[in-house]
């Protein structure tokens, strides 16, 4: 056999035995984030990929896949990994030809492990080898390499005299490979495929069933978060700081927080990446304490000219001093519909900004500083708009699209909102936009709510209809029709439904 032949040939198994040992130390992985806490390394490169990912790119993706897009972001990252340890087990195959050592795999593994907590680990911000994780970080990576380092020995040394002619090895390497990469993939899936499963299926926020109720039940708020784990905070030690260029900084307890002078609001909050009709609005009654009161109570200076949020995820947003202080509306929030924030909408606290799109408003609050310039924010530097104004929407409940409903009185409903501008008009069409008709609907909680409409329409006859819907906001400006996804500025256009009216 040539020296190419037999160099092709090693690589190949030892990409093989690189792939096993590589879905073995990522079950593991998942296992030692189960048992010890240890981060996955998906999990970590989250941040870091959407980074340098194109913002048109996530926008696409998540108008496509909404909250599918994080189990494919994973399962890629998965396979990435698992392809990075094939290539690494082809090396080592490929030096096996030239370099007859007993333990030239945990060689391999060292090196494997010197790229994860010296290259990858500090670059998802966990510190030099992960130590600003846990000081048993290195640890657990060095265990979990020198299991993939055994697993690839398992294949023996490609080259080494007498490893093809020997029978009972060969026959033992013919069934230990599939029962290990079974029993892993088998224990890999029931970690994480529950979870995939209710990230696709049961998204928080997947909407009620029917007609919007007017207050969102807080098990189907909307979430939408840029974490594959979010923040857990414990109330005990925790602290908002106030800050930066002011006269009197201080730092509040959530005891202190609450103490302050409060109010409880009505607030319809959208996401910036909700799609025309999509699920991803929600209303609740929020209490909190005024943006503009705690600054006050700081005393501002007059060379800060804008305001900057950090929390506990790294997330980081800025609002204009001067807008600000004209809008009282806008608090930190501890309190949703009566009760303590739920961990995934911000607890202990999270900015609260009406008017604009859920991205403005940060979660797991950790920081208020008055500063002199614009923070970027953290989707800004993927090419969002910073502005971030809620557009004029409106969409139907009932009916849904594909329906078939009998001939006669048709319920049509469903919600309306123009963030703080408010809703002034709601119309519909039956016959794809060449006429409309007014729609009446229900005043809103609050002038910060959606609005919710609802009309019988009798059809003329049997057929296929499309429905639309459009607002007019207070200000007189009708909802553009111009059809746009939601990169970067938010989605817009006519939400429409095609139904088919049959004999009763």
């Amino acid at each position: 056999m040539s020296n190419t032949a037999g160099g092709r040939q090693a690589a190949l198994r030892g990409m093989g035995w690189g792939v096993l040992a590589g879905v073995v130390l990522v079950t593991l992985m998942y296992l030692a984030n189960l048992l010890l806490g240890l981060k996955p390394l998906p999990q970590l490169l989250n941040e870091p990929l959407l980074a340098v990912m194109p913002g048109f790119v996530f926008g696409f993706l998540i108008d496509t896949l909404q909250h599918a897009g994080k189990v494919v972001e994973e399962v890629g990252l998965i396979v990435a990994m698992v392809i990075g340890l094939g290539v690494l087990g082809a090396a080592w195959g490929w030096t096996s030809r030239i370099w007859h050592s007993q333990h030239s795999a945990l060689a391999f593994a060292a090196v494997g492990w010197v790229v994860v907590v010296g290259i990858l680990l500090p670059i998802s911000g966990s510190g030099f080898l992960g130590l600003a994780d846990s000081i048993t970080t290195p640890l657990i990576w060095a265990a979990l390499f020198a299991i993939y380092g055994v697993v690839l020995e398992l294949g023996g040394d490609p080259a080494a005299p007498g490893a093809a002619t020997d029978i009972g090895r060969r026959r033992l390497l013919g069934v230990l490979p599939m029962t290990i990469g079974a029993v892993s993939l088998g224990v890999l899936a029931f970690r994480l495929l529950p979870g995939w499963y209710d990230a696709v299926f049961n998204a928080p926020g997947s909407g009620v069933a029917g007609i919007s109720p007017e207050i969102t039940p807080v098990d189907q708020f909307y979430v939408v978060s840029k974490n594959f784990v979010d923040p857990s905070i414990s109330a005990d030690g925790w602290h908002l700081s106030v800050g930066g260029m002011v006269d009197k900084p201080f730092s509040l307890s959530l005891s202190d927080l609450r103490a302050l002078p409060s109010a409880t609001q009505y607030v319809t909050l959208e996401c910036i990446s909700n799609n025309v009709g999509g699920p991803q609005m929600s209303t609740g009654s929020f209490t909190g304490v005024s943006l503009r009161d705690l600054l006050a109570m700081a005393s501002p200076q007059a060379s800060g000219t804008w305001v900057a949020f950090k929390a506990r995820d790294g997330y980081e947003e800025s609002l204009l001093i001067s807008l600000v202080e004209s809008a009282p509306e806008i608090f930190v929030a501890y309190e949703l519909d009566g009760a303590p924030l739920p961990e995934a909408h911000g607890y202990p606290a999270r900015m609260l900004i009406p008017g604009h799109y859920g991205m403005k408003g940060p979660k797991w609050l950790d920081s208020i500083s008055v500063v002199n310039q614009e923070s970027t924010g953290y989707w800004e530097q993927q090419g969002w708009d910073s502005n971030a104004a809620v557009k004029t929407t409106s969409r139907f409940d009932e009916p849904g699209e594909g329906d078939i409903v009998k001939l006669g009185p048709v319920l049509l409903a469903g919600v309306a909102f123009a963030g703080t501008r408010g809703i002034s008009k709601v119309e519909y069409s039956t016959d794809a936009g060449r006429t409309w008709n007014e729609a009446p609907f229900k005043e809103p909680l609050s002038p910060l709510t959606w609005v919710i409409w609802q009309v019988e329409w009798t059809p003329a006859s049997e057929g296929a209809y499309e429905l639309r819907v459009r607002a007019t906001d207070k200000n007189g400006a009708l909802q553009s029709s111009s059809t746009a996804a939601s990169y970067p500025s938010g989605a817009s256009g006519y939400h429409t439904v095609s139904i088919a009216v049959a004999k009763a």
